[in-house]
């Protein structure tokens, strides 16, 4: 008879929920690298503002509805920058929670995966002392006879 783990359906829920973890984790990461690059963006945007500020401000004409337009739009930049900093903060301590879930959800698993093996094992070695005294039984028949 072959061998079979009473707790193959809690394996079995134990993964997924690894698995989920694990893809709930990429997730994360996905949305943590689209926020530095967003981040990075504003930058660089930010930058290239500010350098035409000074490049206009150099050139001793000075146009102010375009020198407001601009600085209104680097306070724009940095609005919106201070917002994807809070969602960088928030994303990186999703991603702290999301390792430790994958850590609680892998350790689970393994427990269950050593406790089917050493299962397996004691399985295995009463079947061979099972067939062993079989084996036993039978020579001793044939031999018995004569």
């Amino acid at each position: 008879m072959p061998f079979k783990f009473r707790l193959e359906s809690l394996l079995t829920y134990r993964r997924f929920q690894l698995d989920q973890c694990r893809q709930l984790m990429a997730e994360v990461m996905r949305d943590l690298s689209q926020c530095e690059e967003s981040i990075g963006t504003l930058q660089s945007e930010r930058e290239s503002s500010l350098e035409t500020i000074r490049s206009e401000n150099s050139s001793g004409q000075i146009n102010v509805r375009r020198m407001a337009s601009l600085r209104y739009d680097v306070n724009q930049l940095d609005r919106n920058k201070r917002e994807l900093m809070s969602h960088f903060t928030r994303y990186e301590h999703q991603l702290q929670l999301c390792r430790q879930a994958v850590q609680q959800a892998d350790a689970a698993v393994k427990a269950l995966e050593r406790l089917k093996e050493k299962q397996q094992k004691v399985d295995e070695a009463k079947q061979l002392k099972k067939s062993e005294i079989e084996l036993q039984d039978a020579w001793a028949a044939v031999n018995l006879r004569s």
